[in-house]
């Protein structure tokens, strides 16, 4: 992402950009950050409950049928799943926002490939040791930065063809890999290697776990990058578009979900209650899940734009500070759940598990979010140290 300290919904003038206008590079989208700090909001969520053996769970797995808890986990799961989906697609996003940001500043394109191929193994090497220890679970875990990070070195290379051919590149990797996901998933399930794993499926059971593949997630960033050449542009400034686009998305999901074939690992079964029509698999990544929740992230969007003087007042410019050092804020969170799990397992606490999670969840937002505020401003005062790869 550029790091301008302009505010995102305004021109360097200072004037209000309308519908009409395009937003200029080097020029902060709000939105975009906003929605990236709600992804690292709900997602912890997610990790505060697993820290204190939680279950949110309201996704399959490997196509099997989830048992879901009680009504009030799997709502919430419903919540956190925005996060995933969200996060990736963005990543491909702030790729082409940073690169317009320092291309007119002059930068080559080589400066610019550079920067996110050692952005990338700072992120692999985050993962493998600062969050790998964090983790509060039965197995060491390589979380979703180093999936990321080899993905973004990927995408770094493909982000040099013309948006046109990556578009298609990204959608190409897409479907390719939903049109093999079902044959994926009969021969892995019945055994998986850590390699197989990190690539194209997922496991909980190899050394280390791992869960976001990057074949299954990577198509996110990429079609993220292509579309982060176009955010700017007037059309996508209007609030009445994304819910237009996130709509359409979401009929697709429906569209999908009724056929219960291509894109829909996890079929919904009759028999079962019907709010399982909302269980759809989450890893490997089904496209049902990936449409529903980025229709609904375009929705929150769609919000952001017609309220843009909300992402200046609290708390939603806390959802902005923590999207603009998510790195930052991904790595920090990890540490501050698994000392908090680990402190509530040591303590004689009762009451029920999503009440225990949420006010873990609650206390660790309120760490969070001063430590990232004061992070912002730190890396903003040295703009050319190291901290600019985190």
């Amino acid at each position: 992402m550029a790091q301008s300290t302009a505010q995102g919904m305004e021109t360097v003038t200072g004037r209000p950009v309308s519908g009409v206008v395009s937003v200029q590079a080097g020029v902060r989208l709000l939105g975009i950050d906003a929605l990236r700090g709600l992804a690292i909001v709900v997602m912890a969520l997610d990790h505060a409950a697993a820290s204190v053996l939680v279950s949110l769970q309201a996704e399959s797995y490997g196509g099997l049928t989830p048992q879901l808890g009680n009504w009030p986990s799997w709502v919430l799961g419903l919540f956190t799943n925005l996060a995933s989906p969200t996060f990736w697609f963005l990543a491909g996003v702030s790729m082409t926002l940073y690169a317009q940001g320092r291309r007119k500043k002059g930068d080559s394109n080589w400066d610019v490939t550079q920067f996110f191929l050692i952005r990338a193994g700072v992120l692999a090497m985050l993962d493998l040791t600062i969050a790998w220890l964090a983790w509060r679970g039965g197995t060491p875990y390589t979380h979703v930065l180093l999936s990321i990070g080899v993905s973004i070195a990927l995408v770094s290379l493909l982000r040099l063809l013309p948006t046109a051919v990556l578009t298609v590149v990204g959608l190409i990797w897409l479907v390719a890999y939903q049109l093999a996901l079902p044959g994926l998933t009969a021969q892995l399930n019945q055994g998986v290697d850590y390699w197989q794993a990190l690539l194209v499926y997922f496991s909980y059971t190899t050394f280390p776990a791992t869960e976001f593949s990057i074949l299954g997630w990577g198509s996110l960033i990429a079609l993220g990058c292509a579309f982060g050449t176009v955010v700017r542009r007037p059309w996508f400034q209007s609030s009445r578009h994304w819910v237009l686009m996130g709509g359409g998305l979401l009929a697709l999901f429906v569209l999908l979900r009724v056929w219960g074939g291509f894109g829909d690992l996890w079929r919904y079964d009759a028999s079962l209650p019907p709010y399982y029509w909302l269980v759809m698999n989450k890893t490997p990544p089904s496209l049902t899940f990936l449409l529903f929740n980025l229709g609904l992230a375009a929705w929150v969007y769609a919000l952001f734009l017609a309220r843009s003087s909300w992402l200046q007042v609290r708390p939603f410019a806390w959802l902005v500070t923590l999207g603009q050092v998510s790195l930052f804020a991904f790595v920090i969170h990890l540490v501050i759940y698994g000392g908090l799990g680990r402190l509530v397992g040591l303590l004689p606490v009762q009451g029920p598990g999503v009440v225990r999670a949420v006010i873990v969840w609650l206390i660790g937002l309120a760490i969070l979010i001063p430590l990232c505020t004061w992070y912002r401003s730190y890396r903003r005062a040295r703009p050319n140290t190291l901290l600019r790869y985190l």
